[in-house]
């Protein structure tokens, strides 16, 4: 079945068969089903529609990445694999490691011929492929990488991102702890890879614009399996705690914070994936209370969230979740811009002008549109973890509407500017 509001083929009309009208008629049917128009002659001589799409398939991460996938195919079953009358052939990889990406993403350009690549979960990975997709003139659809630089000072216009940038939802984090959680004081704790470290600075860059100080920055390698060291190592004083530990290994964070004691003393705020509804059951109580800055929430209680939670409860027979919903955005988003250029994807400049022109104003998330630099504007959402009828959810307690990766920054202004690294900004307040 094709979802409605995409260009079908129509039912033939009855002609009057009589002399130059005939003619005319016959030249102008000519002229659409061969010449343009999105005709389907012209699609089927074109051949279907190629897609990669990368997601990590293995280790801790394996379950967001097969959330990604299946949000991606979800979407094309709806529309039956078919857009602009052309029909749409699917190559899923796991992208593993940045060399292995880079290895799949050369397969899918060079043997797979594909006319976009989707996907990719990991920042490194992001930054390792964008290079070879910009090369090749493909387009790179980000859903899932939050690294901030891909769509600010390192941004090409063959790349978009449909999910969010770290220093979307850090700058959203650090304004919530200072003017709703009134901390004065704040611990961080959270990766040092690229992800961790831009967040955590956006934070602190707002947060302390706004008059509080950082006093603990502590940095832990994305590898850890015991987190007791560094949170033993967490100052006590502080008013509250900010952490940025992400997908399954928050569960262990979680429940080693819990046991020493700290979730009872303070408000534990965090982002993204900290609380993803894939694992929230299994995390249980030891999750209660925490709040976590996102862009999207499975209990977002607007019409178009609800339906989209009953379909993919029905389709997949699991739990919505963050990376289901913004996987399932992007195919949206490319049978869109495919749709504007009429299924011309092969006219690589209009095909990419077009992916940038999208627009969505009913999402399962809210309306999205993108900024100069290809990154989505959204509403941001705090979430806080509750119990409701038995079964645990991000209740969505504070709405931030339509949220920029540059926060009230100009955005020109901005890439000037160094990137959020590990000292950047210095922590000037930690003892």
């Amino acid at each position: 079945m094709l979802r409605s509001g995409y260009w079908n083929v129509g039912k033939g009309q009855h002609w009057k068969k009589s002399g130059f009208m005939v003619g005319t008629m016959a030249l102008l049917l000519t002229f659409v089903l061969v010449g343009g128009f999105g005709s389907p002659v012209y699609a089927a001589e074109k051949g279907p529609i190629r897609i990669g799409f990368l997601a990590p398939l293995a280790g801790s991460r394996a379950q967001v990445g097969a959330d990604m996938v299946d949000g991606f195919k979800m979407f094309l079953e709806e529309i039956n694999y078919t857009m602009a009358g052309r029909k749409v052939e699917l190559f899923v990889e796991d992208h593993g490691t940045p060399d292995m990406a880079i290895s799949k993403v050369r397969k899918l350009i060079t043997h797979d011929k594909v006319d976009i690549v989707a996907g990719i979960f990991a920042t490194h990975v992001t930054y390792a492929v964008a290079p070879l997709c910009k090369e090749a003139s493909i387009g790179l659809i980000i859903t899932g990488a939050a690294g901030a630089d891909v769509t600010q000072r390192k941004w090409e216009k063959n790349i978009l991102r449909v999910n969010h940038a770290s220093s979307q939802v850090g700058h959203v984090a650090g304004d919530y702890a200072y003017n709703h959680l009134k901390w004065r004081a704040a611990a961080i704790l959270g990766w040092e890879h690229a992800f961790g470290q831009e967040t955590i600075g956006a934070f602190q860059r707002v947060f302390e614009e706004a008059g509080g100080k950082v006093v603990q920055r502590i940095y832990v390698p994305r590898t850890t399996l015991d987190f007791g060291p560094y949170v033993g190592s967490l100052r006590r004083e502080a008013d509250g705690l900010f952490a940025v530990i992400t997908a399954a290994p928050a569960m262990r964070f979680f429940k080693t914070l819990k046991g020493r004691g700290f979730m009872d003393k303070w408000k534990v705020l965090s982002v993204l994936t900290a609380t993803d509804e894939s694992f929230l059951q299994q995390m249980g109580d030891t999750g209660l209370g925490v709040l976590s800055v996102n862009t999207y929430s499975g209990a977002l209680d607007i019409p178009e969230n609800v339906k989209f939670r009953k379909n993919v409860e029905k389709s997949l027979k699991r739990e919505v979740t963050g990376p289901i919903m913004d996987s399932y955005v992007a195919a949206d988003w490319v049978a869109r811009a495919v749709k504007a250029v009429n299924g011309n994807v092969e006219d690589r400049d209009k095909f990419m002008d077009a992916l940038q022109a999208v627009e969505i104003p009913d999402s399962p998330h809210g309306q999205l549109k993108l900024d100069k630099y290809g990154n989505i504007v959204c509403d941001v959402y705090v979430r806080r973890v509750d119990k409701v009828g038995g079964r645990y959810q991000n209740t969505v307690i504070y709405t931030y509407p339509k949220v920029s990766q540059f926060w009230k920054y100009d955005p020109d202004a901005f890439v000037k500017e160094p990137l959020y690294t590990r000292n950047n900004p210095p922590c000037k307040y930690c003892k």
